[in-house]
């Protein structure tokens, strides 16, 4: 065991830069978004998703926020039949694009959808990352779509998107664990 930690120690000695890329690069589960409270109803023949999602930014995805760079959030959904092979067509598959933002000489948070181009206005941090999170009868599919007696599942993550930030910003958020920020998937059954 000490042959291997002086082996060890030696490697860490001759390539400092390589050890300190290692340990910035590995994961955090300290913080990580979560989906709670998914679900689907049918509302005129159209099945409408709800979802709450927490937004656990690290600090230093708040310092940024604070100093004016837009973060940028994208939510991945899927819809396919339960026991489909991985190969198997998705019924539904799409990514909404979020975004927040802090304007500084206002003292005012905003939160964009980028698909439809709506924006809200916050006082708060904290009420901004609330209603970031609320995702409310947003339209899936068409109730036609789905054979009835079939199982289907829908699915859904989310995660920061590192590639919509500032070019200088980039290099940074690849290879520090409290930017590469994510969701498991978490899943509803739909039963047509």
């Amino acid at each position: 065991m000490t042959v291997i930690y002086g082996k060890l120690k030696t490697w860490a000695a001759r390539f400092p830069f390589l050890v300190s890329l290692l340990l910035l690069s590995l994961p955090s589960h300290s913080e990580e978004f979560l989906v709670t409270d998914l679900s689907a109803k049918l509302v005129d023949d159209t099945y409408l998703m709800n979802a709450e999602i927490e937004y656990p930014f690290s600090e230093d995805v708040l310092e940024a926020l604070r100093n004016g760079v837009p973060i940028t959030l994208e939510m991945h959904v899927q819809i396919r039949r339960e026991g489909a092979w991985v190969w198997t067509k998705d019924l539904l598959d799409f990514r909404s694009r979020y975004q927040i933002r802090y304007h500084a000489l206002a003292s005012v948070y905003q939160v964009l959808d980028l698909q439809s181009g709506s924006q809200q206005n916050f006082a708060t941090q904290r009420s901004a990352l609330d209603a970031l999170g609320s995702i409310v009868d947003l339209p899936l599919v068409s109730r036609a779509n789905l054979e009835p007696g079939e199982t289907y599942i829908l699915a859904v993550r989310t995660k920061l998107d590192i590639e919509s930030l500032p070019l200088p910003l980039r290099p940074v958020a690849y290879v520090t664990p409290s930017w590469r920020l994510n969701s498991e998937w978490s899943e509803w059954h739909l039963e047509p």
